[in-house]
């Protein structure tokens, strides 16, 4: 009724010769990223401090800009630190008021459990 028929599937394609690769591996590049490359920025931070005078204008600015953000980012960080200290330092002073009335109550069990041996 059925009869079943060879699958019509193309072979698949050969592997590239060695010669083939080499050739691409010649003619592959990978772009650098131009902006935001942290080495340049020192680069322009240097030539800012050592020879402001041969910058442009808007390289000057591009530079201050970099600077003033970083300040900003300093600032918040470190308000954010602040506020961590004074959140640990209240964590602190709780624990120490539980230790101490932990101990408290340990030292009062400890009489009570002496007064009763002894009777």
């Amino acid at each position: 009724m059925f009869k079943k028929s060879k699958p019509k599937v193309e072979p698949p394609p050969t592997a590239p010769s060695l010669d083939e690769m080499l050739a691409d591996i010649e003619s592959f590049e990978i772009p650098q990223p131009t902006g935001g490359n942290a080495s340049s920025n020192t680069a322009l931070e240097h030539a800012l401090l050592t020879e402001p005078e041969n910058l442009t204008l808007e390289t000057w600015w591009q530079v201050f800009d970099e600077y003033d953000q970083k300040v900003k980012k300093l600032a918040l960080m470190e308000g954010t630190l602040e506020a961590k200290k004074e959140n640990l330092l209240t964590c602190k002073d709780k624990l120490e008021k539980n230790a101490k009335s932990l101990r408290k109550g340990i030292q009062k069990q400890q009489t009570l459990i002496k007064e009763v041996v002894d009777c």
